[in-house]
């Protein structure tokens, strides 16, 4: 059985390509590096997939898309980006002639799950290969901008069922994200969290959810809190009540150092609604 299915192979992969062009392109063209690296028409191409996308899924209860264009890319304008691009990649992605091979036959293998055919088990593993690896030299590279990321694992991804994470969420710090989620919620309400980390080390990853009173979970109750993939729902209660009631999804490796150390954990993202009583 391969280490990732087919759908968090690609999750993963693409996430760690639009990270990395983020990053890497930011710190080359500055803040409005989208209009640098696409064309005018492409760029409006992409807010109105934004806007659109917004439209549509509001309707059916996202409450937020991501506000990054990168986002509303398709995967072969990925490609073209690193391909243009691959002076400011390399130092991330090696040999271009290696890499090349591996986005290549990545790009075959999604193109037969994106249109619901069915992979072949060593097509699986090779899917899922590729993506470990792309992800790994992503994730060494973003982790020597920042030296204790060398040594510490990171949040790949934290979102709510109604859209909010770390993708829409503007006030971070370094592995501290606060996603000020604008949404109302009240006794009853059920939220899922769909949490992905990676570890430079290739430790254990473990998951902790703390609710608006203060009590954290860190075991099985409300899913599952151990590996790089987890999904963890929370059901609002009255003593969650609060104009400002945070949310904390905690990640730590299984190592004996984490990168804030008295506390314990590696990486923290803050979900911060708006808890109202019952209706009358």
């Amino acid at each position: 059985m391969p280490l990732m299915t087919p759908s968090v192979a690609l999750a993963s992969c693409e996430r760690s390509l639009r990270d990395l062009l983020t990053i890497v392109l930011r710190e080359k063209f500055g803040v409005d590096w989208i209009s640098h690296v696409f064309e005018e028409t492409d760029v409006a191409i992409l807010r109105n997939k934004q806007d659109i996308e917004q439209k549509r899924r509001t309707k059916r209860g996202v409450v937020a898309v991501s506000r990054n264009l990168i986002e509303y890319a398709e995967f072969t304008q990925l490609i073209r980006l690193i391909n243009k691009h691959w002076d400011a990649l390399n130092g991330a992605l090696g040999a271009k002639k290696e890499i090349t091979v591996l986005l290549d036959r990545f790009e075959a293998l999604r193109n037969t799950v994106a249109h619901s055919r069915e992979l072949l088990p060593f097509e699986e593993e090779l899917l899922s290969a590729i993506a470990g690896e792309i992800r790994n030299r992503v994730t060494i590279h973003i982790s020597g901008q920042d030296a204790a990321g060398q040594y510490f694992p990171r949040v790949e991804l934290v979102r709510d069922s109604f859209g909010n994470g770390t993708e829409t969420g503007l006030e971070s710090q370094p592995q501290q994200f606060s996603v000020y989620t604008k949404t109302t919620l009240r006794p009853g309400d059920v939220v899922t969290f769909t949490c992905r980390g990676v570890d430079p080390q290739n430790r254990d990853l473990h998951w902790a959810f703390q609710t608006p009173d203060g009590i954290r979970y860190s075991d099985e109750i409300g899913g599952a809190t151990v590996g790089e993939a987890v999904e963890w729902t929370w059901e609002v209660t009255r003593s969650h009540i609060g104009a400002q009631a945070p949310f904390g999804v905690y990640l730590t490796s299984d190592g004996d150092y984490h990168r804030y150390g008295a506390t314990s954990y590696d990486s923290l993202v803050a979900f911060v609604y708006e808890v109202l009583p019952p209706l009358p």
